[in-house]
């Protein structure tokens, strides 16, 4: 009876019956730029199951410019999926690049000891295809201009961003062995 107890608990705790497995919600400011980001969703109102903020998926984001009273939407055209990474540097502190929310530390790693210098101008987004089981990573300078696809992860694989090396790894199992793919970060 504990056992169901704790894990009914569990379940009723846990953000995937709270409507936000998926779709992490982007409402940040970027400190070096001064840019905003924030989520745009499918059907705001809408949510899942015991959902108390009723969100649906995340289908854009706004990168939203406070001098100019502008925003541009990342994507031309709302993702079909939906968004389930935002990533993005915005400080250095104790040896390593710090990045947006640091919610997403098992994303960005071999981040000890880094050498100070300038931060990237870049964006990074994983948009996740639930047919096809893969994820898209897309990246745009923190303006959301130049927006491009870098590569197609498929949920097998692992992926991050190795900090010191400044690369975006991906890392497919092969059998008893692996096959890596470095793109510039």
């Amino acid at each position: 009876m504990k056992y169901l107890t704790g894990l009914l608990l569990f379940f009723i705790c846990t953000s995937a019956f709270a409507g936000d497995y998926y779709e992490p919600r982007t409402n940040t400011y970027d400190p070096v730029t001064g840019l905003y980001y924030k989520s745009v969703e499918a059907s705001p109102g809408k949510g899942g199951f015991l959902s108390s903020s009723s969100r649906s998926a995340v289908v854009n984001i706004a990168v939203y410019d406070p001098s100019k009273a502008t925003y541009t939407l990342l994507f031309k055209e709302p993702v079909r999926e939906g968004i389930s990474v935002v990533l993005f540097e915005t400080g250095f502190k104790d040896g390593s690049i710090r990045f947006n929310g640091e919610t997403n530390s098992n994303l960005t790693l071999n981040n000890v000891n880094v050498t100070k210098r300038e931060l990237r101008d870049k964006l990074l987004v994983g948009v996740q295809n639930n047919d096809s089981k893969t994820t898209d990573l897309f990246v745009s300078d923190k303006r959301g201009n130049h927006l491009k696809k870098l590569v197609t992860v498929p949920f097998a694989a692992d992926w991050h961003i190795d900090v010191k090396n400044s690369k975006l790894r991906v890392v497919h199992q092969t059998g008893k062995g692996i096959r890596v793919e470095n793109y510039t970060w």
